[in-house]
């Protein structure tokens, strides 16, 4: 239940983190590659449809959201990754 929880938050999470780095405008040129991949690395967590495939814990359709959070993840953590040198 854990699991699902978090792919859930992830999901959540991923859309706040979308809005908030569409709403500061056009990046500089030289972060414009990295905005476009971590916003395409966010953009299937957001698209989870874990929040309602997981009313029923036990689904398939539940599992198969928490995977795609999942393996969505490795992608993200990959794009903030490229993100090191400016913090």
């Amino acid at each position: 239940m854990e699991c699902i929880k978090n792919a859930q938050k992830a999901a959540a999470s991923a859309r706040d983190d979308i809005t908030a780095l569409l709403a500061l405008g056009s990046p500089p040129p030289e972060l414009a590659v990295l905005v476009t991949e971590t916003l395409t690395a966010l953009a299937p967590l957001s698209e989870s449809n874990a929040a309602s495939f997981c009313q029923d814990a036990g689904s398939d359709r539940c599992a198969s959201a928490v995977d795609q959070i999942d393996q969505a993840a490795v992608t993200l953590v990959e794009a903030v990754d490229e993100w090191a040198p400016y913090k």
